[in-house]
């Protein structure tokens, strides 16, 4: 009974701080850090994003999976994800990269659409994921662009 009790507690614990890591996202930076074109063709191209997060808590911090839209003038040109989970370290910064495709289409239309207005304002949104046991759980978080 006693090592049931105690096996509980320990697990009940280490819950705890998994939860705590991942709420320890929220209070990170993120910044896009550098962006290499590769793998060029007729129709599209990929493209490698690195983006920096700074961890300014006192604990490690964990992100699930981020979700993101880059848009120009409002208008969505593409769209990715990490896939996989990054660990920072407390009061440190780590890096990861995520890939995307570039179709030139949707590159034209903003293209055109920033000509015509004379302007172009880029924006990303961006959602950090917890996963838990009960289902995954989002909020928005800013990526700045420098």
């Amino acid at each position: 009974m006693k090592k049931t009790i105690y096996l509980l507690t320990i697990i009940l614990l280490l819950g705890c701080t998994a939860i705590k890591e991942r709420l320890a996202i929220k209070e990170c930076k993120f910044a896009l850090s550098s962006v290499t074109p590769y793998d060029f063709n007729f129709s599209n191209l990929k493209i490698d994003f690195v983006i920096n997060v700074q961890n300014p808590n006192s604990i490690d911090a964990v992100l699930d999976r981020l979700e993101y839209d880059f848009l120009v003038n409002q208008t969505g040109v593409f769209s990715g994800t990490t896939g996989k989970g990054v660990k920072i370290p407390s009061g440190k910064s780590a890096k990861f990269t995520t890939t995307v495709t570039l179709e030139y289409t949707k590159l034209g239309a903003v293209l055109v659409d920033a000509i015509r207005l004379k302007k172009a304002a880029y924006q990303v949104k961006a959602k950090s994921f917890i996963d838990t046991p009960l289902g995954a759980i989002s909020y928005p978080i800013d990526i700045k662009l420098k």
